[in-house]
């Protein structure tokens, strides 16, 4: 007997484009503002000051937790009649994470060449009150991620890890590239066109203008590795190392340090040509990541 009717699940799996986009975006609302909202609950019931750290983090894990979790969540289950196949949430070989890990690692350098590059951005004169504008909006940003940084015990360093990691991680890799991305190259018939809207989409949402390109790099890297792995498993493991890795240094030597550390390469010939080598290098790790998974899924074929 099929009860899908009466929980709702893929009741939105044959409707047109035009409202699963408006269903997105309503789920991603509602979720946030509802999330958001209990937030606030709590911090009033704690007594803590509006925009102490503690309010800040609970704010920051529930309304991570509302966009990217839970609104990306209902999606799925009410657009797809199968959504634990959808959502690719399954183990993967481990040949697959240790690869990813490592194509994280030698794209990094590139990423930080890119990241001095988009630093020193400057807009038309003509632009410069909307220049004015994105720094002031940078800057604003980086000082609320400076205090959500901020951790002197360990409880303190796990908490961090759990909501400017891990929840992100989750929630982010889900949205972009489980929904976005796959819908995108559903859509459009072209996975790497998809890949590379998604990652800009990724990239956007954030606001940071002058952390645009290097994001967008990141999320195109995430990307290829959910297009190959055939598993969000390992997006999400790269994108939490990713993450994590920020946040540990910032507990070990200081958090503004740790913000810097992405763009801290000096754009010298040699520093460029190495990390321009070590794209290559990364694009040839994509591969035989594809290849591996291709292999797997010719086995279970044959049997």
């Amino acid at each position: 007997m099929n009860l899908n009717w009466i929980t709702f699940k893929g009741m939105f799996a044959d409707s047109p484009l035009w409202k699963k986009v408006i269903l997105f975006i309503f789920l991603l609302i509602f979720c946030t503002v509802t999330l958001t909202s209990l937030s606030m609950l709590i911090s009033h019931v704690a007594g803590w000051n509006p925009n102490s750290i503690e309010d800040l983090k609970v704010k920051q894990l529930m309304s991570s937790s509302g966009m990217f979790i839970l609104g990306p969540a209902l999606f799925v289950y009410l657009t797809k009649k199968e959504p634990e196949d959808y959502c690719l949430l399954k183990l993967v070989d481990p040949r697959i994470i240790f690869l990813s890990i490592l194509a994280i690692c030698t794209v990094y350098p590139f990423i930080s060449v890119t990241a001095s590059w988009n630093e020193g951005m400057h807009l038309p004169e003509a632009l410069q009150g909307v220049e004015r504008w994105m720094k002031e909006s940078e800057e604003l940003l980086k000082d609320t991620t400076l205090q959500m940084l901020e951790s002197s015990s360990i409880p303190q360093l796990i908490f961090n890890l759990i909501v400017i990691a891990l929840i992100p991680a989750i929630g982010e890799e889900l949205t972009f590239r489980g929904v976005i991305q796959q819908s995108l190259a559903k859509h459009l018939k072209n996975e790497h066109v998809a890949v590379w809207l998604a990652a800009t989409l990724f990239s956007a949402i954030h606001l940071q203008f002058f952390g645009f390109f290097p994001r967008l790099l990141l999320g195109v890297l995430l990307g290829y590795i959910f297009l190959y792995g055939k598993s969000l498993i390992a997006s999400i493991f790269c994108h939490f190392m990713n993450n994590a890795i920020i946040i540990i240094y910032a507990y070990v030597s200081d958090p503004k340090t740790a913000l810097d550390s992405e763009s801290s390469l000096n754009m010298t010939h040699g520093t460029i040509a190495a990390s321009v080598l070590l794209l290559v290098v990364t694009f040839f790790i994509l591969t035989r990541i594809n290849h591996i998974n291709n292999k797997a899924e010719s086995k279970k074929s044959e049997k």
